[in-house]
């Protein structure tokens, strides 16, 4: 593969940390207890001209309202949330859910939410902006050749040797879209990857 972008991981890294200390701080504001648990998950991102990237999405779910019964509402934990992430230079809007109130905030293509879950709780969203790590996509080197095959065995004629799908070269995605003869399995099906079959296989 070429096109590695520098500094990559360390800028994906760097968002990831300041979107968790951003949900961190928030459940602190609300002086609420520790979320149920907290969901982190990596998303691969891919462009038609085989740029890759990710992007971190952390949910917080069943944050629970200070107090014995929960005296603190979520309009007004809803409210607060908005006051303090507006001065911190969040871009922020305030709607009504299925189950209640929500804040929605966005800030530098960093994306938060704040939205009711009925009964005194609350859940917390975050989403990091995509972070580049190649931009663009060379095919991996061939398998096997002529030269190389093992003995016993001759070069896989569906995809030349190659290894990887035919159609797609390997990225898993063709057009935009998944590949339709590989569905991002990305080797050739015939050889699994190795490039080579058996001599009348």
């Amino acid at each position: 593969m070429s096109g590695e972008i520098d500094g990559a991981a360390e800028e994906f890294e760097r968002t990831a940390d300041w979107l968790r200390n951003e949900l961190k701080s928030l459940v602190a504001l609300l002086r609420a207890a520790e979320p149920e648990a907290v969901e982190e998950e990596v998303q691969e991102r891919r462009t038609t001209r085989g740029a890759q990237g990710r992007l971190l999405r952390i949910r917080m779910p069943g944050i629970e309202l200070p107090g014995p019964h929960h005296e603190g509402t979520p309009g007004e934990a809803i409210a607060a949330a908005d006051g303090a992430m507006t001065a911190a230079g969040w871009h922020t809007r305030i709607g009504e859910g299925t189950w209640g109130p929500y804040l929605a905030a966005t800030q530098g293509g960093f994306e938060a939410s704040l939205s009711s879950r009925g009964a005194g709780r609350l859940d917390a969203w975050g989403e990091a902006p995509i972070v580049w790590f190649n931009s663009t996509w060379t095919r991996p080197p061939r398998a096997a050749t002529p030269l190389t095959v093992t003995p016993g065995y001759e070069v896989c004629r569906w995809c030349d040797g190659w290894g990887t799908c035919y159609t797609c070269e390997g990225l898993g995605f063709w057009e935009g879209r998944t590949c339709p003869d590989c569905g991002l399995g990305m080797d050739c099906w015939k050889c699994r990857g190795t490039g080579r079959l058996l001599v009348d296989g």
